[in-house]
């Protein structure tokens, strides 16, 4: 899965699409890295020339930004377990935003991107080892970086007997690894319950570790499907808010008619914003003339 570019808002990072060129002048990176330069207060006399500009660059930053969401969704579209990205905007005073090292430097609009964990369909695969959550929670895998989330279910048996994830990694039982043992690799039947519970024959070999992510916003989304969580003790989801199906995984939340459309609208926004930086340029060079003639 291609990583999701948070807060790409760094005029350096300006990159024309090809479509963009057609009939439209584009600016270079270092012409709105100037247009983006911070509106100092003691340099009043700028505010209202780079106002409009600055309005028009993050704008068109915007727009890129709500691409690249766009893109990463669609190429997650038959992507089990993906959480669909919401390109999202908010207007900020210049003298009241908490600004990172990633921001651009303007009063006009912050660009994030945020998660969207509403519910996937159910795909059924027919294999006894997939599992899918419908409802609330995530699964636990263990990571060579440490814990991780996801709702992605495709796991498998490695060579030990151990229930691992796609990526091998580990999946996490209420009491750690889940190792189902030669039983499960000599192809004895598995059952897994509606919550999660574990049994091969007669024997209950443990249980699903289902946990709450807490605030999705806060989470880090990383490769694989998986998640990192912002709190230090992950707590256990209560049973009645989820369930467990097995034999099949979560398909992707994400509407490829959906985001087709949101891509035009946004391409469509796109040259909106250049044709309004070409204006712009042409008002500012005509002012300067005219002015020079008086």
């Amino acid at each position: 899965m291609r990583r999701a570019r948070e807060g790409r808002n760094d005029p350096a990072d300006f990159s024309t699409p090809a479509w963009a060129t057609r009939s439209i002048r584009v600016h270079s990176p270092q012409t709105m890295a100037c247009a983006l330069q911070p509106l100092l207060a003691d340099q009043k006399e700028n505010r209202a020339l780079n106002f409009a500009m600055i309005s028009a660059v993050s704008g068109g930053l915007a727009a890129l930004d709500r691409l690249d969401a766009i893109t990463t969704n669609l190429a997650n579209v038959s992507t089990a377990g993906f959480k669909g990205l919401l390109h999202t905007q908010v207007a900020d005073h210049a003298n009241e935003v908490q600004r990172t090292s990633s921001d651009v430097r303007t009063p006009i609009n912050r660009s994030r991107m945020m998660g969207d964990f509403t519910q996937g369909p159910i795909d059924k695969t027919g294999n006894p080892l997939h599992v899918a959550l419908d409802g609330e929670g995530f699964f636990v895998v263990d990571t060579p970086q440490g814990e991780r989330l996801t709702r992605r279910g495709s796991f498998g048996l490695d060579e030990e007997g151990y229930l691992v994830s796609s990526d091998r990694h580990r999946v996490q039982g209420e009491g750690g690894d889940l190792e189902l043992g030669a039983a499960a690799q000599r192809g004895e039947a598995i059952q897994i319950g509606h919550d999660g519970s574990i049994q091969i024959g007669q024997t209950q070999v443990g249980k699903l570790r289902i946990v709450d992510g807490g605030d999705p916003s806060s989470m880090d989304r990383e490769a694989g499907g998986l998640y990192r969580a912002s709190a230090d003790e992950l707590l256990p989801a209560e049973e009645q808010s989820f369930t467990v199906h097995q034999g099949a995984t979560e398909g992707s939340n994400v509407s490829a008619v959906e985001e087709l459309v949101a891509m035009i609208e946004a391409m469509r926004g796109f040259e909106a914003y250049m044709n309004a930086m070409d204006r712009i340029d042409t008002i500012n060079e005509r002012s300067i003339r005219d002015v020079g003639r008086i």
